[in-house]
């Protein structure tokens, strides 16, 4: 039951911290509104809530069907609906958030609260708070999507027979479609902006 909890990465469903509805006492930690706390952690083979890992485990997977994953995958998105749309009625009654000015418009976006990818910790003062991971997923899939476009048409231009030619006559591709863009360096330039 460990191995569960000992994973770095988890799929979770998570939130900035908004006092009016999280609470704040004095032994908090004094930086907690600038954090995303954890509503609740799920096993990513399962999709099971880690809470209710031990009634999972008992269960007899021998029996488990397509309509039981169904049923953990519509339970996440349940959640995700609860929470979206209870907590935009109440922050709408509340005063601004203390470090993020566009608050309220964050919230009422459709998919504020949804499934995400994210590194968990639990503070000296009890609280568990994330760091969201599944931005570096969307840049991947964006840069990856540009390379494709790249490759397609480098491998439209070799397919020229000016470029063909040239290929049999010198054994090189033509200097406009000689390099192939792949995998590897794909997010170097990244590192001078991070």
């Amino acid at each position: 039951m460990n191995l569960f909890y000992q994973s770095r990465f988890n799929l979770v469903l998570c939130e900035l911290h908004y006092t009016p509805i999280h609470g704040k006492t004095d032994s908090s930690c004094p930086t907690i509104e600038g954090h995303y706390i954890l509503i609740d952690k799920f096993d990513g083979i399962t999709g099971v809530a880690l809470n209710d890992l031990e009634e999972y485990i008992e269960y007899d997977t021998d029996e488990e069907t397509d309509e039981d994953d169904e049923d953990r995958i519509r339970h996440i998105y349940d959640l995700q609906d609860l929470y979206s749309n209870y907590y935009a009625i109440l922050v709408t009654r509340n005063s601004p958030h203390k470090i993020i000015k566009n608050y309220h418009n964050i919230i009422n976006q459709s998919n504020y609260i949804k499934p995400e990818i994210a590194e968990c910790f639990e503070l000296p003062t009890g609280e568990h708070i994330t760091i969201i991971k599944t931005i570096w997923i969307k840049i991947i899939q964006r840069k990856w999507k540009k390379i494709y476009a790249s490759r397609q048409d480098i491998i439209k231009c070799r397919g020229c027979p000016s470029s063909l030619s040239t290929r049999q006559l010198t054994g090189k591709w033509p200097n406009n479609c000689l390099y192939l863009p792949g995998l590897k360096g794909m997010l170097s330039n990244l590192s001078n902006k991070i």
